[in-house]
């Protein structure tokens, strides 16, 4: 996710023309910026923040970018309170990632880290849920179980997941998605996102970097995985 060094003004993203690499992306040279418009607003308490649309240049590679950047004045760019808004184009955080995740899971997983890297946290973690799901109900948690609490509560039970990634799970991974899908709209942090991707992807690992011995304990408690023989 694209950062702002709130002293400099510059920006910490991956640019997808470095290979996906974090480079530092600069708004000026020899004193000259690049291009910007700033745009004044006022909140309902009638205070004054400022946006600033500007172009940025990778210190590495050189290629263009965009980003708006929302501050307080009344200093000119970058002001106090730096927050980035939007940045583009960065490439995707992707998180490794085991070879055995099924394709219609894996390419889930990759759309979220999408939506992540654009800023669209709400979307991210309604897909981080849906790939958790997805999983329990390809490792054979789906009929029988009357929704996504008792799936994964049951696979800390057979020990495919440890009780630590049980709780997570539940309070990174299910709660986040269930606040997107069935409660009122409301503002998701970027690190509650971040803490989804992560977990998601440990719980990947625990069902899919060893397969064949997952495979093993499934078939020990009753369960039938999709990929079984």
């Amino acid at each position: 996710m694209a950062k702002i060094n709130q002293e400099t003004g510059t920006i910490i993203a991956h640019c997808p023309n470095c290979e996906g690499a974090k480079s530092t992306f600069e708004w000026k040279e020899q004193g000259r910026d690049f291009g910007h418009i700033t745009y004044q607003m006022e909140n309902k308490r009638g205070s004054t923040s400022l946006i600033s649309y500007r172009l940025f240049r990778c210190s590495g590679c050189e290629s263009g970018a965009f980003g708006s950047i929302l501050f307080q004045g009344p200093k000119d760019y970058p002001g106090i309170s730096s927050e980035v808004i939007a940045f583009f184009p960065e490439s995707a955080v992707n998180l490794e990632i085991p070879k055995d995740v099924p394709e219609g899971i894996r390419e889930e997983f990759r759309e979220a880290e999408k939506c992540l890297a654009n800023f669209c946290f709400r979307a991210a973690a309604g897909l981080f849920r849906s790939v958790l799901e997805k999983t329990m109900s390809a490792n054979g948690y789906d009929s029988g179980f009357k929704n996504l609490v008792a799936k994964i509560d049951a696979a800390a039970g057979d020990g495919v997941i440890t009780s630590s990634r049980q709780k997570r799970a539940h309070q990174n991974i299910r709660s986040l998605g269930n606040d997107v899908l069935h409660e009122d709209w409301q503002q998701i942090s970027l690190e509650e996102v971040e803490e989804a991707h992560h977990y998601c992807q440990r719980i990947l690992e625990d069902f899919y970097d060893h397969r064949e011995s997952v495979l093993e304990i499934l078939k020990e408690k009753g369960r039938v995985p999709e990929d079984s023989d």
